[in-house]
Formats: structure tokens, C-alpha cells, sequence
């Protein structure tokens, strides 16, 4: 009989069932027919392995490092935040890691050190003037000051819009992340709550901090880092983990689709083509339509949510005249909204380079009516990189992940703790995982946590 039991096919449950057969835990592992790890697997394209856009790896050490990952609260933005040297030491005994470089903002027909994700603020110290700078000095009593913004109510409620007003000023709102966040989410930033401003890759500074970046003073703000795999690929962590998994003669994996989950007095009971098993406690982690079907929930009702489309390429090496690591794409003079090169980011330098470029296709649609989505991208990936031979560049695969992303719009985040209120009651004896905890909780950081927390919890 197996020590643990594990249903799903997401990262946390890869993480969860390597650990515990290092430890020399008897694992089931039942997959559901599903691929495993979800996005973070990324794809195998014309011989190059791709990640699903930009897929990076975020490492530190917080103030006051949590050790037990048993004490992670789902319910908590950014939770994972306190478990940095934990994660970090994990992703760093199963990877090869390097530092990526710094990545870029492009706006107005000029590339910055990026402001959105890399807390890099030069680009503030002439937009600033010529865009007005944040409101004025504010205590950090005032309740949507940014230094409340994970655990100050007023976040429950307020928009993005409203805080960024108060923090950054309505004129740099306007100008520096407003389009950017049309862009990705195809909303306005009045849409979307303020604590997850992040979800649409927004950041929400000091005022104090963003004031000095716009009048040319130290901040004080130390970078952002960002790392990647010495392959330029995030995905090996799924496969590796595959590899591992099928090599242990402590897993037994089940690929076969589930027919029945249930659970009885005398535990869960769950049944297959291929056989039935039996378990006291359960660990879960697939998609949260998918549990709800299986143990006969009421239907979820369909978030708002965007539509992402993707376009892998590869870029003849001679022919970039801007080469790029990452770049944001703020520029409303383009369409789509970031664009990745894995080699680059990597330090790599092969012939051809992996690129792949990221576009709201809705937003994409609206915009060019007449033009397919993977024309419009293919064209921008040539102007982004100043690439003047079309030639140099080949459109692998284009996939449009119809409502990849779900809106943090105060409906859905209601939705999202109702349905994980509803899953808790019926699920007893079950550790739950990936987005079946709540809105915001599937990251990769995440979900590295949430898996070790599965193992404290079965050895």
C-alpha cells in the first residue's frame, strides 16, 4: 500500500512525489490523463525546447525566512515570498541556474531598464518631468499607500487605477503602465483589484521611491533578479523531475483518466481503466473544473478572463540588430506585449535563437481585423529586433491560449474563495494545491512551496 496518494498532474504534485520517494516514500501518483506540470512543462518545437513566454525563475531571501512549508496560508498575497531561501534551495539542487540580464521597457521608440517587473527607475527621471510627478507626500498611515499593500484592507477593495493615482500619480499611471496593462489583460487597470495588481505584471512603487526616481535621486530600490537555466530553458525542471519520477522504485504512475473519486468513511476511493486505490488522506491538484466534475460540485461559473496568444520562433543570430533578453513591450505602436529570447537570456549563442512573443489575440483582433494573429506577431518580431530579412526568422507554432488568464476582478476573486471554500469542505483528509487554494497561487514558487508542504504532511 502506497504512503501517499497523489492526484493531479501540476507542478506541486512533481514536487511533492520526488521528494517523498528521495525520503523512500512508497508514491501513487495518478495523473488524469494530463500531461504533467501544466504551462511550466513548456514544449518540444522543430528539435528546441520552448517555455510558454516568458517562464522565469525568481530566487531570494527574505528578512525572516519561513522554514516549515507547512505554515504557507493560501489566503496570504505573495505567501510564498517568505519561503525564498527555501525554494531557492531547492530550484538551485535541481538546476543549473544563471542570472539573466536586466530586462528591458520599450516606450516611446526608446528601451529603459524595465520598470515593471525589474524595479529598474531610470526611465523616471526624464518621463517624470515631462509627465508629472507622483502626488504628493503621503504618510504611510494613508490606507492605499503602497506600503499596505499586502495586508492592508483597503486592498481588498480598492482597483488598481485608484491606487496607482495615489502612488504613482495619474499622469505616469497614465502614460507608463496603464498601456501595458490594456495590453496583456484588455482591460483598464479600474477593473482590476489593487493587491494583484501583479497578475498583470504592474508594479505599485512608494510614492516617495517613484518622487526620487522622477527628480534624478538615489531610491534606493535595489534591482529585481531574475535567472533562468544554463539551457535557457525553465521546463527542464518538469522533465527532470519526469525522469526522476520514472527511474524510482518508489512510484507507481498512473496515467490512465480517473472515472470516480469519492470519498467514504473509510477514505478515498478512486478508479481508473487500469485499477481502483484506496487512501486516508489524499493530496489534489488538478485543474479546479475538473474536481468539481469528479466529486459532482456545481459547475464553476466562467471567470473573466483573457485570451493569450503565443508565437514560437526561431531568429537567425546574425540577423538581430536588437537583441534582447526580455522585453516589455509598453509602446502602443505594437500590438503584443513582451517578447523573450530563451538563448539570450540564458547567455547562449547558437545560430538560431528561441523567441517567442506574447499578445492579448483579442486585443489583436480588435486591432487588426483583416490580419491573422500570427502575421501580426511574425511582423513584429522582425521590427523588435531590427530584423530587415524576413528570411532570418521561422514561425514554429502559434497556439491561442483561449482564457489562459483569469481577470483579478472582484468577481472572479469572490468566485475563486467560494470554490475553494466549497472544495475544502469536500475534500477532508486533503491537501490541496495549484489554483484549488484561491485566486494567485499557482506560480512556480508557489507551487514549489505548496508541494513540500504535501511532503511534511506524509512522512
Amino acid at each position: 500500500m502506497a504512503d501517499a496518494v497523489l492526484l493531479g498532474n501540476n507542478l506541486a504534485m512533481l514536487v511533492a512525489a520526488g521528494e517523498l520517494a528521495r525520503r523512500g516514500r512508497a508514491v501513487t501518483l495518478l495523473t488524469d490523463g494530463k500531461g504533467m506540470g501544466g504551462i511550466f512543462a513548456g514544449l518540444r518545437l522543430a528539435e528546441h525546447s520552448f517555455d510558454m513566454g516568458m517562464v522565469l525563475l525568481e530566487k531570494h531571501t527574505p528578512a525572516q525566512p519561513s522554514q516549515d512549508p507547512r505554515d504557507y496560508r493560501a489566503t496570504v498575497r505573495n505567501d510564498c515570498a517568505r519561503f525564498g531561501s527555501l525554494v531557492s534551495r531547492y530550484m538551485e539542487s535541481h538546476l543549473s541556474l544563471v542570472e539573466t540580464p536586466t530586462p528591458e521597457a520599450l516606450l516611446d521608440g526608446r528601451r529603459w531598464p524595465d520598470y515593471l517587473i525589474a524595479n529598474r527607475l531610470e526611465a523616471f527621471a526624464v518621463a517624470g518631468q515631462a509627465n508629472g510627478t507622483p502626488a504628493a507626500h503621503m504618510g504611510r498611515d494613508e490606507p492605499l499607500h503602497a506600503a499596505n499593500k499586502v495586508g492592508g484592507s483597503a486592498f481588498d477593495h480598492a482597483s488598481y487605477a485608484e491606487a496607482a493615482a495615489i502612488n504613482h500619480g495619474e499622469a505616469l499611471h497614465r502614460h507608463y503602465f496603464e498601456p501595458f496593462i490594456r495590453k496583456l489583460l484588455g482591460v483598464g487597470s479600474e477593473a482590476i483589484l489593487a493587491r494583484f495588481h501583479r497578475v498583470g505584471w504592474a508594479p505599485l512603487y512608494y510614492p516617495e521611491t517613484l518622487l526620487a526616481a522622477c527628480e534624478g535621486r538615489h531610491t534606493g530600490l535595489p534591482e529585481y533578479r531574475l535567472w533562468t537555466t544554463s539551457a535557457g530553458f525553465v521546463g527542464q525542471l518538469v522533465g527532470d523531475l519526469l525522469a526522476e519520477l520514472a527511474q524510482s522504485p518508489h512510484v507507481t504512475l498512473v496515467k490512465a483518466p480517473i472515472e470516480s473519486l469519492r470519498h467514504e468513511a473509510d477514505g478515498w476511493h478512486i478508479a481508473t481503466a487500469d485499477g481502483q486505490w484506496q487512501a486516508a488522506r489524499l493530496a489534489l491538484g488538478l485543474p479546479n473544473e475538473r474536481v468539481h466534475q469528479l466529486l459532482g460540485l456545481p459547475p464553476i461559473t466562467p471567470p473573466d478572463s483573457a485570451s493569450i496568444g503565443l508565437l514560437f520562433c526561431l531568429v537567425r543570430a546574425d540577423a538581430i540588430a536588437h537583441a534582447t533578453g526580455c522585453l516589455m513591450v509598453v509602446d502602443e505602436v505594437f500590438a503584443s506585449y513582451r517578447l523573450c529570447d530563451q538563448d539570450a537570456l540564458a547567455g547562449l549563442s547558437p545560430d538560431w535563437h528561441r523567441v517567442v512573443i506574447e499578445a492579448n489575440s483579442e486585443h489583436i483582433a480588435m486591432r487588426y481585423p483583416e490580419e491573422a494573429a500570427e502575421a501580426v506577431m511574425l511582423r513584429e518580431v522582425c521590427d523588435l529586433l531590427g530584423i530587415d530579412d524576413r528570411d532570418a526568422v521561422q514561425s514554429v507554432k502559434y497556439i491561442n491560449a483561449r482564457n489562459a488568464l483569469v481577470l483579478p476582478t472582484p468577481g472572479n476573486l469572490t468566485h475563486a474563495a467560494e470554490s475553494s471554500g466549497l472544495l475544502h469542505s469536500a475534500t477532508p483528509h486533503t491537501r490541496l494545491s495549484g489554483n484549488l487554494l484561491g485566486y494567485g497561487v499557482a506560480s512556480i514558487n508557489d507551487q514549489i512551496v505548496q508541494g513540500l508542504g504535501i511532503v511534511e504532511e506524509f512522512v
